[in-house]
């Protein structure tokens, strides 16, 4: 299978699920007593995932065809392991945390415009994180490597994303009009992200009760109204009251969850940065799951483990990782695709050929 074939395919993938997520998904972080907090709803109409274990010290080459974008192609090798969910194949995470405490996560953003071609080496959006989880610690160097990378352009697709580190840094990271526009420190006075631009969400909470406005916070499901819930509930947040920041966390994500059952929340995240655990509970499985980062070993040698996110049980998740396979990863490509209408008659060769991508990355001793 030629590599356009597959290249094209991603491309189609990142297209349509951009456009079809757009009036969904919330992210948020606050500090909790010097304990960073991460939480991320997953808005979409397929539920079955695999959480995976990626390994420092894999030298690898982004996926991509000179008929599609000029290149050259990012290459790197990665400085850290790291835990990501990934719906449509292994090192294509929809996002994750890194044994560094670094918290990458996306949402969708129809205004989104990416570089044109220049110089610096290419690598699509889902791939953007993967790299950043491979390579960074801190969010200033996730803003830093718009010097090292680009994300080659699509049509019509979108991404934005909330980042934050160890130290509490956090960050938005938008691509407008072609170049990288963040928000950090000074300029993020709420650490929430839905589906607007960052300056569209400030804007329109202005108008609202509690932030200088007189409108009423309302329950709709709109990109706009989920951000005004949940800098609400950020605002009202007190550690000393409080005593469970992860139980908080939760419920500011119920409070903003998509109920439906065809294109509703199916996975709603809490990263405990500080302690490098991380949580989650699925549309199907409302019971609280967990894993410890500290768990988990990291080096290039082990063999990479994997976690089905829709198995019906709860607590501590580390016992039940397996050994991943290529077939695990071509049965979750093909379940996905075959799932989502308009990637339902992709060739099985196509399939194939992404779900053994990952088999190119190799440990550089």
């Amino acid at each position: 299978m030629k590599r356009f074939t597959l290249f094209f395919l991603l491309s189609t993938l990142f297209i349509c699920l951009t456009f079809q997520t757009g009036q969904a998904c919330t992210t948020f972080s606050f500090d909790h007593n010097g304990q960073p907090i991460f939480g991320k709803n997953y808005d979409w109409h397929l539920e079955r995932s695999l959480v995976i274990i990626n390994k420092r010290g894999v030298a690898k080459t982004a996926l991509g065809d000179r008929k599609k974008d000029p290149g050259p192609f990012a290459q790197w090798t990665s400085k850290y392991g790291s835990l990501t969910f990934n719906q449509y194949g292994r090192e294509l995470p929809i996002g994750g945390i890194n044994e560094a405490g670094l918290v990458v996560e996306l949402m969708s953003l129809p205004d989104t415009t990416y570089p044109a071609p220049d110089d610096r080496p290419a690598i699509s959006e889902l791939q953007w994180i993967q790299y950043q989880l491979d390579n960074f610690s801190k969010v200033e160097q996730v803003i830093g490597s718009d010097t090292q990378v680009r994300i080659y352009p699509g049509e019509g697709s979108g991404i934005h994303f909330l980042i934050m580190d160890k130290e509490g840094d956090c960050a938005v990271v938008e691509f407008l009009n072609g170049n990288l526009k963040y928000y950090a420190q000074g300029t993020l006075p709420v650490k929430a992200l839905t589906n607007s631009t960052y300056a569209e969400s400030m804007t329109y909470l202005k108008r609202h009760k509690g932030f200088g406005g007189n409108q009423f916070i309302s329950y709709g499901s709109g990109s706009l109204d989920r951000f005004v819930r949940a800098a609400d509930m950020l605002k009202n947040h007190d550690s000393k009251t409080q005593a469970s920041p992860t139980d908080y966390a939760f419920d500011i994500l119920e409070n903003a969850a998509q109920s439906s059952t065809a294109w509703g929340t199916k996975w709603s995240i809490v990263y405990d940065i500080k302690n490098l655990r991380v949580y989650f509970r699925t549309f199907s499985n409302k019971q609280i799951q967990y894993m410890d980062l500290h768990s988990f070993d990291f080096s290039c040698q082990a063999p990479v483990k994997v976690l089905d996110m829709n198995l019906q049980v709860s607590g501590d998740m580390t016992p039940l990782f397996q050994i991943y396979t290529e077939q695990m990863n071509l049965d979750l490509i093909k379940h996905s695709f075959k799932e989502t209408y308009f990637l339902k008659n992709t060739p099985d060769d196509v399939l194939k050929e992404l779900s053994i991508y990952p088999e190119s990355a190799r440990c550089d001793y």
